[in-house]
């Protein structure tokens, strides 16, 4: 199991991960998406992370504007299926409308 893997792990579970519907990593920063409220910081390990966290609507509605920001960035390894779903398709939807507005520039 990688190291990023077995941090978010762990930071999972000093949370109720049950109420957890997304979980990344990317370097000190863990995106938490939960209906939880969470700390600002939680220390694993001897190390601190910074915890940003979305409540799973707020999320969602974002997504799609700052993709690289809030989800491309982040290593996820934890995440409830039918949620990462409804994140994949926004996401494919979003840009099948970009490429038709391309497309429709072009003739």
């Amino acid at each position: 199991m990688s190291d990023d893997k077995e941090l978010l792990l762990k930071v999972l579970e000093k949370v109720d991960k049950f109420y957890v519907y997304l979980a990344g990593i990317s370097g000190n920063e863990i995106l938490l998406v939960t209906t939880l409220s969470v700390p600002n910081e939680i220390e694993v390990n001897g190390q601190r992370f910074k915890i940003v966290s979305y409540l799973p609507e707020d999320y969602l509605n974002q997504v799609v504007e700052r993709e690289e920001e809030i989800f491309r960035r982040y290593k996820v390894y934890y995440f409830v299926k039918a949620y990462m779903r409804k994140i994949l398709d926004t996401l494919a939807s979003a840009e099948a409308e970009r490429m038709s507005i391309n497309f429709d520039n072009l003739t």
